[in-house]
Order: C-alpha cells, then structure tokens, then sequence
C-alpha cells in the first residue's frame, strides 16, 4: 500500500479529483477580471506573511507605537522593505477586491444559485475596507 493509497483511503479525494479533471473552465478565462479573486488572495498572503515579520518588533501601546514604527524602518534589517510592502499590498488588495466585486457584479454572477457568494463577497469587502 503506497502513500497515496493511504492518504485517499483517509481523505478520500479521488471522487474530488474525478470531478475537476472534467470540469470545463469558461470561456472569459482570458480576461484580467476572472483573475481578480486570485490577485486578492495573493495580496491577503503577503498581508499575513509581512504582518507577522512585522508583529515581531511592533508594540501596539500608545506610547511605544510610534517609536516601534521607527526602530522598524531605521535598526531592523530590512524593516523599511517588509512595512513598504505591507502597506502597498494592503492598497493593492483593496483595489483588488473592489475590481473583483465589480467584476462579479458587471458579470451579472450574483444570480442564482449563488447569491450567498455575493453576500459573503459584500461581506468580505466590508472587513477589508474595515482593516485598511
């Protein structure tokens, strides 16, 4: 018995594997728009990865915050780089989900059956836009 026998006899994911290996992908998948959920993700894990690096050295008290922000992009190596990119990700990820909602509206793909996709979608703008 293989490894992946094991892992399917476990997770069994070969009817999963079946079902996508014939699923067809629509035509308008050449266009920048079908793209944008992706760019979101993208941006959401540059978020996360330099949030953390950033969480190392940031004290979020009144009175540290701001000399923390300073020891960030002056002493730590390459502290400048990772808080630049952070805050550019968090702008590109906002343009990213507003052109993503857009996208889904203009493509009229809040119909049924998916409504509750556009629900959570409006949902998931509204945090975004809460965070930045």
């Amino acid at each position: 018995m293989g490894v992946r026998d094991w892992l399917n006899e476990r997770l069994r994911y070969e009817a999963a594997e079946t079902f996508l290996e014939k699923k067809e992908v629509p035509v308008h998948r050449y266009a920048v728009s079908y793209y944008t959920g992706g760019i979101t993700l993208f941006f959401f894990l540059i978020q996360v990865f330099t949030g953390l690096l950033l969480l190392m050295y940031y004290r979020p008290t009144s009175d540290a915050a701001f000399e923390s922000v300073r020891l960030i992009i002056s002493k730590v190596r390459f502290g400048w780089l990772i808080r630049s990119v952070h805050v550019w990700s968090g702008t590109g990820m906002v343009a990213a989900v507003i052109l993503h909602l857009l996208a889904t509206f203009f493509g009229r793909a809040y119909r049924k059956p998916r409504e509750l996709t556009w629900i959570s979608g409006v949902a998931l703008l509204a945090i975004t836009l809460a965070f930045a």
